[in-house]
């Protein structure tokens, strides 16, 4: 067997394996990536599982790590899908009341929203 050799190795081809890899090969071009995958093609596993939704940010509360990182990944997730050509659309969520008591949720979802920063909010 040949001996392989790199600077970096990652195991597993998911989306986490892949961005690691896309942000090392930014900040260290002249190195090599290695991956260890078992499978015949990335993104078989749980990458392929989800539901391909870019989350907007507007159920988690306001100032939370989880709502910056949410904001600010819809918006770099959406930057790289355009400047590489990737198919994606940015149809927006609908969110319903289905009775009265439910209006101050839809309330609260908005005020959380606009918070977080979350654009092109309407009620």
């Amino acid at each position: 067997m040949a001996e392989l050799r790199a600077d970096f190795a990652i195991i597993g081809g998911g989306i986490v394996g892949l961005a690691v890899a896309l942000e090392l090969t930014r900040k260290h071009p002249r190195l090599h990536t290695m991956f260890l995958e078992k499978e015949p093609a990335v993104a078989l596993h749980q990458t392929s599982h989800n539901s391909g939704v870019i989350h907007s940010g507007l159920y988690y509360k306001p100032g939370s790590l989880k709502a910056r990182l949410c904001v600010e990944g819809a918006a770099r997730m959406i930057e790289f899908c355009r400047e590489h050509g990737i198919p994606h659309a940015v149809c927006g969520k609908v969110i319903v009341a289905t009775c009265e008591a439910e209006f101050t949720a839809l309330d609260e979802l908005m005020s959380r929203g606009r918070a977080n920063g979350v654009r092109d909010l309407r009620l």
